[in-house]
């Protein structure tokens, strides 16, 4: 005959009935918690694709608006100096709701915020201009060795530089195209890896030299007195100080204007030096929600058009 439970083996009975609907439960609370980390992470990978696509937006209606600001500027004439709309710094701007087409995730979010300057890349010295035909150009060698000691770095680098940019031009031997062998130079920071090229030389160069398509001429009203004072014949930085707080009060329009300000009347060569620009850097920043970027972009300016060479975000 069978024996009827005791109290004993109802209770636990009771219990392990307990325990696992408890188990059950807690199973069920981590199954619908991780349903719901998942969603909430897919929810903000669109929020930020979003934030970042409307930012892309903005930063392309910025740039159309440096396009608009040089063209203006190059029917104004050909003279570039910084005194022109297009050097004027943009401060930090909250932008208007009908910027971003009403564009809001959730009630409390951050108005989109834009702030950058536009500069003239013709001022500082492009060291494609190093090669010429396959060869080292020796002007722009000496110039950049003249600078290199201005800013207390090995005048041996040039020689250094100038084989980099070489190996990375194309050039003709006997009539056909000879491609390059190193990859292309775009900024200052890809002389990196080069030999006796680090961080620290990098920086103290970057402000004063730039990698350009092609040669260009520099900018007398642009260009800074460490440039000049490697670039123009016969003249020290004192004398390139004295001549750009001069410019400070006025512009030059064409070489024997600008001549006349330097001491001892240098030569001026159309090839080396100019009075205007046709590639300009536009450095800016958006800000949209909890997005922001930050980008380098190279503009070239040739007659009625004005498009973009590179661009770089951060």
């Amino acid at each position: 005959m069978a024996r009827e439970p005791s109290f004993g083996d109802r209770g636990a009975a009771r219990g392990v009935a307990i325990v696992s609907v408890l188990l059950v439960v807690a199973l069920a609370t981590m199954i619908v918690s991780a349903l719901f980390f998942r969603e909430q992470v897919a929810v903000r990978s669109v929020e930020n694709r979003m934030l970042l696509s409307q930012g892309r937006w903005i930063e392309r209606a910025a740039l159309d608006w440096a396009k608009v600001i040089l063209l203006a500027d190059a029917r104004s004439g050909a003279v570039d100096h910084l005194q022109e709309p297009w050097a004027t710094p943009v401060a930090e701007t909250q932008l208007d709701e009908t910027v971003t087409a009403g564009a809001r995730l959730r009630e409390g979010d951050r108005s989109a915020l834009l702030m950058g300057q536009m500069f003239d890349a013709q001022a500082l010295m492009n060291l494609t201009s190093l090669e010429l035909g396959g060869k080292p150009s020796a002007v722009h060698l000496d110039a950049l060795r003249r600078l290199l000691e201005i800013l207390r770095l090995p005048a041996s680098l040039a020689d250094t530089v100038t084989e980099r940019v070489v190996l990375s031009r194309q050039h003709l031997v006997d009539g056909k195209p000879v491609p390059p062998t190193a990859l292309p130079l775009q900024r200052p920071e890809d002389l990196l890896g080069t030999p006796g090229f680090d961080e620290e030389t990098v920086a103290a160069l970057s402000p004063f030299v730039v990698f350009l398509p092609r040669a260009t001429p520099i900018n007398l009203n642009t260009a800074s007195p460490e440039v000049l004072a490697a670039t123009v014949p016969g003249i020290d930085l004192a004398a390139a100080q004295r001549f750009v707080a001069k410019r400070e009060r006025t512009f030059f329009t064409n070489l024997a204007t600008a001549r006349a300000q330097f001491d001892n009347n240098p030569p001026l060569s159309s090839q080396l030096f100019s009075v205007g620009s046709n590639y300009f850097m536009v450095h800016g920043m958006v800000r949209f929600g909890r997005v922001e970027s930050v980008s380098d972009t190279l503009l070239e300016r040739n007659g009625q058009r004005v498009e973009v060479v590179w661009q770089r975000r951060y």
